[in-house]
């Protein structure tokens, strides 16, 4: 039902995208999305970027957007994933899913939290950046 929801996403946006996952036995393990509204903001402002994980209680999944502020101080959300689980194998399908999106545009700063694996996956992802720990 999710993955027929952002497909009719996509046939009214076509720069709407989204990407997924499945595990072994055909469940949901990591999906991304992100529209033409977002994409826009993120080649604006894109430049400094703040990533946090937020575990949910829907199926245990953990719910990280990637955000920032405008010149506005307005909070402005670049995509939304939810993910199985935070190992840097996770983290950097979704950090080469986002640079797809994103036309390979690659954030100056990401800030984060002290997540070893999420370390890993930044260093792997991206190379032309500072990571701040921060959050």
């Amino acid at each position: 039902m999710f993955n027929d929801n952002l497909k009719r996403k996509k046939e009214v946006n076509k720069s709407f995208c989204y990407a997924y996952e499945l595990d072994d036995e055909q469940r949901l393990k990591h999906v991304f999305w992100a529209d033409n509204v977002s994409r826009k903001n993120y080649a604006l402002y894109g430049d400094v970027v703040s990533f946090v994980q937020h575990l949910t209680k829907i199926d245990m999944m953990v719910f990280a957007p990637l955000t920032d502020i405008d010149n506005n101080r307005h909070c402005m959300t670049f995509r939304v994933t939810f993910l199985h689980d935070e190992k840097s194998e996770t983290f950097i399908w979704l950090f080469e899913k986002f640079l797809e999106v994103m036309s390979g545009h690659k954030p100056i700063y990401i800030i984060t939290d002290q997540d070893p694996p999420l370390k890993v996956a930044i260093q792997n992802a991206f190379d032309t950046f500072t990571h701040r720990f921060g959050l």
